[in-house]
Parts: structure tokens; sequence; C-alpha cells
């Protein structure tokens, strides 16, 4: 396992997209509350710098999601922080979004709960491996079909810290 020299993104083309996202989600959202729902571990980083760019009144709070090794359509929900979504303006935040059966389950299993609206924001988006029929509402970057790390992206737990986006090779 390689560190890639190539930097997909730098720290100032991240910081200058989550700025926009925040800003397109302000407009889009204008005089209502927002409930952001981060999902763990990878979006972390970018929910912290997401939220500092959103001019609305919200609430955030954090889930885990565990993938079966038995199958890649079995998924539960780990941890999940305590905030009411009924009723709320319900924003989904990815990492990345890929083949979109982790998202699509969790989508569903959010929409049981009865929130106003839900919306997906991912931070980066491979919409050539998508298997199930789910798109983004908000996207930071599209990007190659690569093991991406850097801004909470991590390889086995690693180069999360990384200000920038490089891959593994």
């Amino acid at each position: 396992m390689n560190l890639s020299r190539e930097i997909l993104r730098s720290e100032e083309e991240i910081a200058q997209r989550v700025k926009q996202l925040g800003h397109q989600i302000t407009a889009d959202l204008e005089g209502r509350e927002v409930a952001v729902l981060g999902v763990l571990k990878g979006s972390f980083v970018f929910v912290a710098d997401l939220i500092r760019s959103i001019r609305l009144p919200l609430q955030v709070g954090f889930l885990e999601i565990s993938h079966s090794e038995k199958s890649a359509f079995l998924t539960e929900i780990l941890f999940y922080s305590s905030f009411r979504v009924e009723g709320t303006n319900l924003l989904i935040v990815e990492d990345i979004l890929d083949t979109g059966i982790t998202l699509a389950y969790l989508h569903e299993q959010l929409e049981a709960r009865s929130p106003k609206s839900i919306r997906i924001c991912t931070f980066l988006d491979k919409p050539d491996r998508r298997k199930v029929d789910i798109q983004p509402d908000y996207v930071g970057f599209a990007v190659p079909n690569k093991h991406v790390v850097g801004f909470g992206l991590d390889y086995q737990g690693r180069f999360r810290n990384l200000p920038y986006l490089t891959y593994v090779e």
C-alpha cells in the first residue's frame, strides 16, 4: 500500500467547495431549521467544516453503520445520536457515495421516522459505481474509482488527518 503523490483536491479547493455547499444549503433551506446527520466515521471532518458555513439554526447528530461481510446488501445502524428526526428538515451528510446501497438503506430507515424533508449531501461521489438509484442533492466533488483518502477518509484507519485528497495505490 503506497500513498499516491498526486493530489486530487488541495486543502484550498476543499475549503472553497465546502463553503459553497454551505451557502447553497443555506439558500435552499432559508428560514428553516436543519437537522444535520453525519454518517461516521469518514464524514466527521466534512460535517465540522460544513456546519460552520450553513447560516441557519441547526442541530447536529451522528450515526455509524455496520456493513455485513456476508452480503453487500446487509447493513445495521450501530450508533445513532439522540435527536428528533420527526418533523425536521433532515440533511444526511456522507463522506463518499459509492454504490449507494448503504445510503439507500439509511434513507429508507430515516424516512420511516417522518421528517418534513430529507436531503443528501456527500463530500465525494463515484456515480459510475452506483448499484441503486439514489442521487445526492449536494456534491462536493466527483472522484475517480480509486481508494481516496484524506479530509476524514481513511485506508485501514490511516490518513484521515490529511488536509487534502489523494489515493492509495
